[in-house]
């Protein structure tokens, strides 16, 4: 039986749809895979976060001036609850240094000896999680409180109900009409303006670039006078307004639908809306490098593309990514954080929430539009790379493969080119700061695990998908054993230098107390486990695969075209902020430094491995013998503590005797080896 015309389109139809192997991804493969992955993503991030708020401990001010009666907080409710003075409590209680302020009323423990009833007062601010939370542990100490005392009651009295509720629990709330409206409309006005950025960014870019190319309009432009940078700049910002433009809209759609509802709605239900026209200037401006960012990625993936439809098929997957982040500010209990700030687009939404709330985290704000400003830049040079490929302009359907479903050719000698590099650092240490934090607070040293393996990954997929050669990309060449031996004594010399700039730098910038019960914690674990497996895991596995990605793919591709001292110092102070700890920023990069001079000196990275691996084991040896250290002139407990001068010495004794016994490579700087993007 023939088939019908109908049948036929339809099955060539469909055929035509599904044959290429995008649009299968982009609508078959990437939905299936990306919804389950965004709910248990989301839902992994709530849980553990609600998990971190239980076992966080709520800092409250007692505004009673006599002590609390015996047994009140000593439920198991109350178990993580510390009390503070109450000098400047409302201040310190909006600036987040307390979490709630407490107040019994007079007489507090007679009242309910004789039988009466007795006040309870709790100032809060509701436009804090942590701070809702702690004024619910209080309620819930309060009522177990109280039920010992009606328990009591009863048994000496009866049943009378006049007892049954002695206590009149009161919660303040202290956050303003403007906190508590910014904080509700926070949860959810960043998520909606960082995607409507995104869409508006998505379609202008798609318009200016395959759009053009499949109208035939791209060569019109090729050949006019303007450059073909003036050309990327142009197509660049007309991109950067259509998204602006976009989002303003949708935020005054939404600002005036949302006062328009609390005004027809609001007197019945008793609610009331304000937000500062400020805050949401600010918003705005926040907005400006975003809508930077992604149009700079929106025209680098859309140029490559042949037509209109295969560019909104590249682009779907990156709203997929920008869900979860941008999601992060409906989480109860996730607020910006200097760690959290180097995150794209998470740092932007928990802004937009911080800032519609009355808060202004400095800080935070400096390092999200640094961090934010950066990414855009680098997008705005890959831009400019992909206009000016040949290849990229005018490739036609059978030119196109992509590589997915292709295997890379090995370029013999190749190594990334300084542009790769930039890339590669910025996604690594955004890759740092969002895996750090999905790690237990139970268990330290899953961040140890996830941080180095998400790393390795990131590694070993660059070199394999640019086609990379390992060997020159890596640096994997034979040192020698006396380049070893120089390396050990530098590094052990270095080791001692590097604590005393430690020293140095906490006395300007001391180590706040969570962070110092971090490495308690984690130094704590470590001496459950045999030596050598604590060894393994805190000096072993760090050393070999953060040099594979500093001193190996970062210093290689950069040593030959910034030179080697250029090369040298930009990738120790990539290596510095990759620890995301400020307060050891000073002794990182020093020993940063000391790595890739070993490395460009070797031309190898298997001294700079060896020292890495040797500084780290130090560390976790100190903490372990630390008698030991101290019976031998050591204060290793002391943070605040100078190395003792005998120490010091024999440390710049073994830096130099190291130093001067390194072979210099004749091939370390100079290379014939290709350097390509």
């Amino acid at each position: 039986m023939s088939q019908s015309p109908i049948q036929t389109v339809f099955v060539k139809e469909l055929r035509d749809l599904y044959r290429d192997r995008r649009t299968l991804m982009v609508t078959v493969v990437l939905p299936l895979l990306m919804y389950p992955l965004l709910f248990i993503g989301i839902m992994q991030i709530t849980l553990l976060q609600a998990g971190k708020l239980k076992q966080q401990a709520g800092v409250i001010a007692l505004l009673t001036p006599v002590e609390l009666p015996g047994g009140v907080f000593e439920t198991d409710s109350s178990s993580l609850l510390e009390f503070a003075d109450s000098t400047g409590w409302r201040e310190r209680l909006r600036a987040g240094e307390l979490d709630a302020a407490l107040a019994l009323s007079p007489g507090f423990s007679d009242s309910l000896q004789t039988g009466g009833t007795a006040n309870v007062q709790v100032y809060y601010l509701s436009s804090r999680d942590f701070s809702d939370q702690i004024m619910r542990r209080i309620r819930g100490t309060i009522s177990d409180y109280q039920s010992g005392i009606v328990e009591e009651r009863l048994a000496q009295f009866g049943l009378d109900t006049s007892f049954v509720e002695p206590i009149a629990f009161e919660a303040v709330d202290e956050a303003t009409e403007q906190e508590q409206a910014g904080s509700e409309l926070g949860r959810f006005l960043g998520y909606f303006l960082i995607l409507t950025t995104l869409s508006g960014a998505f379609y202008a870019a798609i318009d200016l670039t395959a759009g053009e190319k499949e109208r035939g309009t791209l060569e019109t432009l090729l050949v006019s006078p303007a450059s073909r940078r003036e050309l990327v700049y142009g197509k660049f910002l007309a991109t950067m307004t259509a998204a602006l433009i976009t989002a303003l809209l949708n935020l005054l759609s939404m600002g005036f639908t949302t006062m328009y509802g609390i005004k027809s709605m609001g007197e019945a239900a008793g609610l009331s809306f304000s937000v500062s026209i400020g805050a949401l200037l600010l918003v705005l401006a926040v907005l400006i490098p975003m809508a930077v960012l992604f149009a700079g990625v929106s025209l680098a993936v859309s140029v490559t593309a042949r037509n209109y439809k295969e560019g909104q098929g590249l682009l779907t997957p990156l709203i997929f990514i920008s869900i979860l982040p941008a999601m992060v500010s409906m989480v109860p209990g996730i607020e910006l954080t200097p760690l959290l700030a180097v995150v794209p687009i998470a740092n932007i939404s928990l802004l937009m929430r911080a800032l519609l709330s009355g808060q202004t985290p400095l800080l935070e704000l400096f390092i999200t539009l640094a961090s934010t400003a950066g990414l855009a830049l680098l997008s705005l040079h890959w831009v400019t790379v992909q206009f000016n490929r040949e290849s990229v302009l005018f490739r036609h359907a059978e030119d196109v493969k992509w590589s997915p479903f292709r295997k890379p050719v090995q370029v013999s000698g190749k190594r990334l080119a300084p542009g790769a590099v930039g890339l590669l650092a910025a996604l690594a240490i955004i890759l740092v700061g969002s895996m750090g934090t999905i790690a237990s607070p139970e268990n330290p040293l899953s961040g140890v695990y996830i941080v180095q393996f998400a790393l390795a990954a990131l590694a070993g997929l660059w070199v394999y998908q640019g086609g990379y050669d390992p060997v020159a990309a890596f640096g994997w060449k034979p040192p020698g054993a006396r380049n070893l031996l120089a390396a050990l004594l530098a590094v052990c010399g270095g080791w001692v230098l590097t604590i005393e700039l430690a020293t140095l730098q906490h006395m300007f910038f001391p180590f706040p107390e969570d962070l110092l019960k971090q490495f308690t914690d984690l130094f704590g674990e470590l001496e459950s486990l045999p030596t050598w497996q604590a060894i393994a895991i805190i000096a072993l596995i760090p050393a070999v695969v953060e040099e594979h990605l500093c001193r190996g793919l970062m210093l290689r591709g950069l040593e030959r075209e910034t030179g080697k001292w250029s090369a040298i110092l930009l990738v120790a102070a990539v290596f510095a902020i990759l620890h995301l700890n400020p307060y050891r920023l000073l002794p990182t990069f020093a020993l940063g430094v000391l790595l890739g001079y070993l490395a460009v000196r070797t031309g190898s990275i298997y001294p700079a491995i060896l020292g890495h691996f040797v500084n780290n084991a130090f560390s976790a040896l100190v903490f372990r013998y630390e008698e030991w250290f101290v019976s031998h002139g050591w204060a290793a407990g002391d943070e605040a503590a100078w190395v003792p001068a005998s120490w010091l010495l024999g440390g710049l004794l073994f830096l130099g005797v190291g130093l001067a016994l390194l072979r210099s490579s004749p091939t370390s700087v100079e290379s014939n080896a290709p350097s390509v993007t």
